[in-house]
C-alpha cells in the first residue's frame, strides 16, 4: 500500500519536471537565436579576385582582348549574400555590361582599332553600405579590323624592310579576294603571291611552289606571317631557297611591309 502511494508521487514529480523542461528549452533556444541573430550592417567586405567566368579560384592579373567589339570576355568575382558589385574601366574603350541580377559578373568588349592598355576594376558594397578595396585587371587591347582587302592595301604603295637590306618600294594588289601579290619581292621584281586567311588570327602564307630566277638558277620562296588591316601592315618570315633545298646567303629573315604615306 505504502509503496503504491510512493510510486504515484514519483510519477507526479517526473511529470512536473518534464513539463518544466518543455517550457524552459524553447525559451533557451529562442534566447540563443536572438543573441546570435545575423547583423547585416556589421558585415565587412571581403578580398576580391577577378576571374574568368569559368574559373573558381585562379585570379587574373592581365588579359588580352581583340578590339573593334569583335570578342566578348566575361569576368566574375565570388559573390556574397547581401552585397552588390560595381565594375569600372579606366577608359571608354572598354564597354562593360553587368549581368542583370548578378552584378558580380560583367561582360566586356573593346571598342578600339588601336593597340592600348586599360584597367578593369571591381568593388563590393555590402548591404550595410561598407565598400571594399577594389581589385584590378590590366587588359591589353589588340587593335583589330576585320579583313577588308581595299582597307588593307589602300593605294597599294608599300615600303618593304627586309632583314639585312635597306628599305625599298613595292606595290601590292589583290587578286580573287584572298590572294595578294607583292610585285617587287626581294627587290627583284618577283611577283610573289600570298594567301590571306580572313579570320581574326590574321594569318598570311606565301603560296608554295612559285619559282623565280636568281643568278641563272631557279629558286622558290617559303614563309608565313601576320597582317594587320587597321595598320596597313604585313609581317612575313621568309626564306628564298634553291630548288634542291639550300637557302640563299642572306636570303632569309623578316619582311615588314608598311603602307607608304
Amino acid at each position: 500500500m505504502h509503496s503504491s502511494i510512493a510510486a504515484t508521487k514519483r510519477k507526479k514529480i517526473f511529470k512536473k519536471i518534464n513539463f518544466g523542461l518543455v517550457v524552459i528549452m524553447p525559451a533557451i533556444i529562442l534566447a540563443c537565436c536572438k543573441d546570435k541573430e545575423y547583423d547585416w550592417k556589421n558585415v565587412v567586405p571581403g578580398a576580391l579576385k577577378i576571374m574568368h567566368i569559368d574559373e573558381d579560384s585562379t585570379e587574373l592579373k592581365t588579359d588580352t582582348l581583340l578590339g573593334n567589339n569583335y570578342t566578348t570576355h566575361s569576368y566574375k568575382v565570388i559573390p556574397r549574400g547581401g552585397s552588390t558589385y560595381q565594375w569600372h574601366s579606366s577608359s571608354e574603350k572598354l564597354i562593360l555590361t553587368p549581368r542583370p541580377g548578378m552584378s558580380y559578373i560583367v561582360d566586356v568588349k573593346a571598342n578600339s582599332n588601336s593597340d592600348t592598355e586599360v584597367w578593369l576594376s571591381v568593388t563590393e558594397t555590402t548591404w550595410g553600405g561598407k565598400q571594399s578595396t577594389p581589385d584590378s585587371l590590366k587588359i591589353f587591347i589588340i587593335g583589330y579590323c576585320p579583313y577588308d582587302p581595299q582597307q588593307l592595301i589602300a593605294n597599294g604603295r608599300f615600303e618593304s624592310k627586309m632583314t639585312y637590306y635597306a628599305p625599298y618600294p613595292t606595290t601590292l594588289s589583290i587578286k580573287a579576294g584572298d590572294t595578294l601579290i607583292n610585285h617587287n619581292f626581294f627587290n627583284m621584281r618577283w611577283p610573289l603571291k600570298y594567301v590571306i586567311d580572313p579570320g581574326y588570327d590574321q594569318n598570311i602564307t606565301i603560296v608554295p611552289g612559285q619559282q623565280f630566277i636568281y643568278n641563272d638558277e631557279y629558286v622558290t620562296v617559303k614563309g608565313s606571317g601576320k597582317y594587320n588591316t587597321c595598320k596597313n601592315q604585313i609581317v612575313v618570315k621568309f626564306a628564298v631557297c634553291y630548288l634542291y633545298g639550300d637557302t640563299l646567303d642572306y636570303g632569309s629573315g623578316v619582311d615588314t611591309l608598311k603602307l607608304m604615306p
